[in-house]
């Protein structure tokens, strides 16, 4: 890494960290919406007195005449979430953290969720813009991969291990 990238990287850490201030919140609650900015994916954290997670929608927006498009995540913080009401089945493979291999898992198709505080960056690719604001919502809804991934979350933060029917169970047809 060069000096310039060195730079870049830092200046990219300090708005990070001005996050915190600017929604008047301990630093750690933003731990799973910067993973979900840098890494990917959904995240959860806890601390004492403090739970916070993730959750990753994209959108992606294809111009037929141009053939060029776009995928715009809106990245979702809940700080100290609570589960209010999960809705249906959906049977999906997952792998999380040292888990050897992808899980079968039965996740529910939608939930609905209470936040003490909900906050949200939307990333734009094409602008390279990540707008950061506080939502006013103190429950939402989601379905489909965000409701996926708020119950595995949910789940982290509840402290039990992910289990599923391992993909060793499946044939080959």
């Amino acid at each position: 890494m060069d000096a310039d990238d060195i730079r870049e990287e830092l200046v990219f850490a300090a708005r990070e960290a001005a996050l915190a201030e600017q929604f008047g919140i301990p630093a750690d609650a933003l731990v799973p919406l910067l993973f979900s900015l840098r890494y990917g994916g959904d995240w959860s954290y806890a601390a004492e007195g403090l739970t916070a997670i993730s959750a990753v929608t994209k959108t992606t927006v294809y111009d037929d005449e141009q053939l060029i498009g776009y995928s715009l995540e809106e990245i979702y913080l809940f700080i100290d979430p609570v589960l209010l009401h999960r809705e249906g089945t959906v049977y999906r493979l997952e792998k999380c953290g040292s888990t050897p291999a992808r899980l079968l898992v039965a996740r529910p198709y939608r939930v609905r969720l209470a936040a003490r505080r909900v906050i949200k960056m939307t990333v734009h690719p094409l602008e390279k813009t990540i707008r950061t604001e506080d939502l006013d919502a103190a429950e939402m809804e989601f379905s489909g991969s965000a409701a996926y991934g708020i119950d595995h979350e949910m789940e982290h933060l509840a402290g039990r291990e992910i289990r599923g029917e391992g993909l060793r169970t499946f044939r080959f047809g």
